[in-house]
């Protein structure tokens, strides 16, 4: 072979080599660049999931709460004496309680009364918001595996434990609170008017009325198409600093719509056409409450049947409401002979 076809079989091997080689890093990039893709999907969809799984774990201690409301209020500790309290004072099955503004983890001083009556001509009315208040421990229920601030709570204000707004003398609630939805009066001071029976919550997420809680992860902070950057770095109570926590909601223009730091009834969890929503929200549906309250109510139908229903004999939760003699009455009994069966 003459040394110029031996030089052209060299330069023709190096060619090949080199172009081996290109496409063996070409193809490293791609894969790489594929699996640090997935790898970052993965850790999204595993955060998500387990986002999901606390927030779940929140919304069943809630509804815990709700359904035991009678035992855990029915005494208060005294330098470690159990005190109870008058019976016509314990409240009924289905109560949450208030947000925490002040990010402390407790629901303290003026926290504990939290009325927003609702006006339909008012989107900003008919329920409140704040921190999920995870600092109180009672004998039923514990929230401590939560940082205070790590959650946004919404609550139709009807189902909260604290609402001075109404005259329900010293019970401090909304009453009668029951799955009919049957109110006694409107708030003390007439305005809003009180609203017709069964006017059921109208909390809204993702376009869709009838939630009477909803608990929110906001996310990581970020800075949004309009500009805003969020700050958790901020002094400033739950509604002051909302807009650092819960996100902002735009269209495919960039224009801002309803979204979560807005105050109004509308709320929305992440999902492609959310965008600028990072929020991970979980509600529990009045349909929800309903089935949770009449679960515990028919379980214990037979002790129950055995309590004096007349309210002017005895003060309870269970029975009907009347202002004067029994203002923590729920109007229950009723109801569980219609849904509970003999």
């Amino acid at each position: 072979m003459s040394p110029t076809k031996k030089h052209n079989k060299r330069r023709h091997n190096g060619f090949i080599l080199m172009l081996m080689l290109v496409v063996m890093v070409v193809g490293a990039a791609a894969y790489f660049s594929v699996y640090a893709k997935n790898w970052l999907f993965g850790r999204d969809a595993e955060d998500y999931v387990l986002t999901m799984q606390s927030l779940q774990t929140i919304k069943q201690k809630l509804l815990t709460f709700a359904v035991l409301q009678p035992e855990i209020y029915q005494s208060d500790l005294i330098s470690n004496t159990r005190t109870y309290k008058d019976l016509n004072r314990i409240p009924g099955v289905g109560y949450f309680p208030c947000p925490d503004l002040d990010g402390d983890g407790s629901v303290l001083g003026a926290e504990t009364s939290c009325g927003n009556p609702r006006d339909v001509n008012d989107t900003t009315t008919g329920f409140v918001l704040g921190y999920l208040p995870v600092g109180f421990t009672t004998r039923h229920v514990f929230f401590g595996a939560q940082a205070p601030k790590q959650y946004y709570y919404v609550v139709d204000e009807r189902f909260v434990n604290g609402n001075n707004v109404y005259n329900n003398g010293a019970t401090g609630r909304y009453a009668p609170l029951n799955t009919d939805l049957t109110p006694a009066s409107a708030p003390d001071s007439g305005s809003p008017p009180a609203l017709p029976n069964n006017t059921v919550p109208w909390i809204n997420l993702d376009g869709q009325d009838g939630y009477v809680v909803l608990i929110i992860d906001p996310g990581a902070p970020q800075q949004f198409l309009d500009g805003f950057v969020q700050d958790r770095t901020q002094a400033g109570d739950a509604i002051a600093r909302i807009g650092d926590y819960l996100d902002r909601r735009f269209d495919g223009q960039s224009n801002l719509l309803d979204h979560n730091a807005d105050l109004n009834r509308y709320f929305f969890s992440q999902s492609k056409g959310a965008i600028g929503v990072n929020d991970i929200v979980v509600g529990i549906t009045f349909k929800e409450w309903q089935a949770a309250m009449l679960k515990r109510l028919c379980q214990q139908k037979p002790q129950f049947d055995l309590i004096d229903s007349d309210v002017n004999q005895l003060a309870f939760w269970l029975n009907d409401y009347n202002a004067v003699s029994n203002p923590a009455g729920g109007q229950w009994r009723a109801i569980l002979n219609s849904q509970c069966g003999p």
